[in-house]
């Protein structure tokens, strides 16, 4: 879990401008630097339980956690934008502060290519944030976009969890799916 989140860190740091503006870099930093922590949680509750590695509730849970802490992730930065800092406990818009694209302003960016090189400098230069954000405010369709992928992979843990027997634990998991992408904080 470790090397995964170091490898996360490294990968943030050192993505050369044009891998800022794909969708596929962004989950994979996310699945690195978040994902990973649950998913690798979630499989060690299963082998804990006795379940082989390979099994199918180990590999279930392993999809589980690796959804569910992508759909986290991404409902982290939908708030980012939503949510008042006194809510959230942090810095609004602290991604962008650090020089970072999340999923609403990378599909702000594909329907505004003016967006792509503030994206590609890290929106560096004086003026960059606040252009950013009054272009994803303006998007019809950005923050959509972006909740439906975090539905998108709360559905496929979800869908992962129904693949084991029914219990009390596997239905508070499913609870918790939802939880994790309709919080507001």
């Amino acid at each position: 879990a470790l090397e995964s989140l170091v490898a996360g860190e490294i990968m943030q740091l050192k993505a050369p401008p044009e891998s800022l503006l794909e969708m596929e870099s962004y989950l994979r930093k996310s699945y690195y630097k978040t994902a990973s922590l649950i998913c690798y949680a979630c499989r060690s509750t299963a082998l804990l339980g006795g379940h082989a590695y390979g099994s199918n509730v180990a590999t279930a849970m392993e999809e589980f956690g690796f959804h569910l802490g992508l759909a986290f992730q991404i409902q982290d930065d939908i708030l980012d934008f939503t949510a008042a800092a006194s809510v959230l406990g942090k810095p609004a818009l602290a991604d962008m502060d650090l020089g970072l694209s999340t999923a609403p302003i990378l599909y702000a960016a594909q329907e505004n290519s003016h967006l792509k090189p503030m994206v590609m400098r890290r929106f560096k230069k004086k003026g960059d944030k606040q252009k950013a954000l009054e272009a994803l405010y303006a998007s019809d369709t950005a923050m959509d976009k972006a909740k439906n992928l975090a539905m998108f992979h709360a559905q496929s843990a979800v869908d992962a969890l129904l693949r084991m027997p029914q219990s009390e634990a596997r239905d508070s998991l499913i609870r918790l799916t939802h939880v994790v992408i309709t919080r507001k904080k």
